[in-house]
């Protein structure tokens, strides 16, 4: 509001995850993930922003998942299992917006706790039609807790949330496959309110974000015995009810992604890059306006790898 621009306050982020498969019997499989599933990194630069300059959020979560897939017939199965989510993270405000409470910052040291996943699946080979919905329980966290104005490390409540996703992809011309998914996410229940922060706020969060939809829609094409292709476009419709923190400044998202893939009867390779168009947001504090972000863009490249022996 004071005419600066903020530069950019989203550092690059990298996600990974590996996984292992193994058919116990003909109607069993297992598998084993340890994955970074998602995560944070927003940093306001104190040259750039004379109201949010010095304001950051750090999140880092990582999974361990084990679950196992039973097949009663040849259509339809059955897949659940257990999580352990370790979660850790700070948040330090800065900047002219906060006033006396520049300067707090506040660590939560890491936390491992455990959920668990249950899931339906169909399919038709002959059609090579698969869908699958799976539920993802929310995990509650108790995080050991460093606020920088108190002397005494306290305890704080998190709940990483509960999700559904609803994949589904079928045959649609001999070498051509549509492919889509829902994804939904409680994150309204993801709420961090630490001892001194909560009671300067009565009862506040450093966190404040809606529940979130995301809706995709691809194509796959063989062009040949060993290659093939994708395009695919992702959704998540804007909001409009609250507005976003400076911890999170964008509201809805549309992102273009395109793949290629190569097999052999070993491996499979698949590099992709995807445009990421990020909606406007206009930043409030205490319903008091500080920042407008215009739409802005992000770019994502990923590679994935999958090998059998």
């Amino acid at each position: 509001m004071l005419g600066q621009s903020t530069g950019q306050v989203a550092d690059a982020y990298t996600q990974w995850g590996f996984a292992y498969k193994q058919e116990l019997t003909p109607q069993t499989s297992m598998l084993i993930m340890l994955s970074r599933p998602f995560g944070l990194d927003i940093h306001y630069g104190v040259q750039q922003s004379s109201l949010l300059g010095g304001t950051e959020a750090r999140v880092s979560t990582h999974e361990l998942m084990g679950a196992l897939r039973y097949r009663w017939d040849e259509q339809w199965g059955v897949h659940g299992g257990l999580r352990m989510q370790r979660s850790e993270g700070n948040v330090g405000f800065g900047g002219l917006a906060f006033g006396a409470a520049h300067g707090y910052r506040v660590d939560f040291r890491p936390s491992t706790e455990p959920g668990y996943l249950l899931g339906l699946s169909y399919e038709r080979p002959d059609v090579s039609l698969r869908m699958a919905a799976t539920y993802y329980s929310a995990i509650h966290h108790k995080m050991s807790t460093r606020e920088n104005v108190l002397p005494v490390t306290t305890t704080t409540s998190s709940t990483s949330p509960q999700s559904f996703n609803l994949d589904v992809q079928a045959a649609i011309a001999p070498s051509t496959l549509a492919f889509g998914q829902i994804r939904w996410m409680q994150w309204s229940q993801f709420k961090l309110s630490p001892q001194v922060f909560a009671a300067a706020t009565n009862g506040g969060s450093l966190t404040d974000l809606e529940d979130t939809t995301t809706y995709t829609l691809g194509l796959g094409q063989k062009l040949s015995s060993q290659w093939s292709g994708f395009v695919s476009v992702s959704y998540d419709r804007s909001k409009h009810t609250n507005a976003p923190s400076a911890l999170r400044p964008s509201n809805g998202r549309v992102g273009y992604a395109l793949g290629v893939s190569y097999q052999d009867p070993r491996f499979k390779l698949t590099p992709w890059i995807s445009y990421q168009r990020l909606g406007a947001a206009d930043i409030s504090l205490v319903n008091y306006p500080i920042a407008s972000f215009r739409q802005s863009s992000a770019m994502v490249f990923g590679v994935k790898l999958d090998y059998t022996f």
